[in-house]
């Protein structure tokens, strides 16, 4: 279930609606606010204009429903002028998407919340190659 799906259940318990009148009065059919709660697509971002007007959202509700509709989106779009390394990394994701296990996703969440700091490793200087003496032996450097 995405992000958004759990709080627009969440919002809809809250009320202490079910879904039928849920949608009654927010202006839709049941089997919309049904799609909804299972994850079937976030609505755009008017959706949730139209619930605040309707239930007249508090902030924090209206935070968190915005917050979840942008963590549930599902299509990424790399920025112009994207490297090739950062092509190569989305679409190795792309291609796994489907069989990441908890762990995988977890590592992820972690490298992707390291300081700024770390951005650039650096790595020990490299040894020079052997050179080779007579009758292909290597001599020490």
């Amino acid at each position: 279930m995405s992000p958004f799906a759990t709080a627009f259940r969440d919002l809809r318990v809250f009320c202490g609606m079910r879904q039928a009148d849920f949608a009654a009065k927010l202006g839709y059919e049941q089997s919309y606010i049904s799609a909804i709660e299972l994850g079937k697509g976030p609505p755009g971002g008017e959706f949730i204009d139209r619930i605040n007007e309707r239930l007249q959202l508090s902030d924090t509700w209206e935070a968190r429903l915005r917050a979840a509709l942008d963590e549930s989106q599902r299509k990424i779009i790399l920025p112009v002028g994207a490297s090739e390394d950062m092509y190569k990394l989305f679409n190795e994701l792309r291609r796994q998407v489907d069989t990441l296990r908890p762990v995988q996703l977890e590592l992820m969440q972690i490298a992707l919340r390291l300081p700024d700091t770390l951005t650039t490793v650096q790595l020990p200087p490299a040894l020079p190659p052997r050179r080779q003496g007579p009758m292909g032996k290597k001599k020490p450097v």
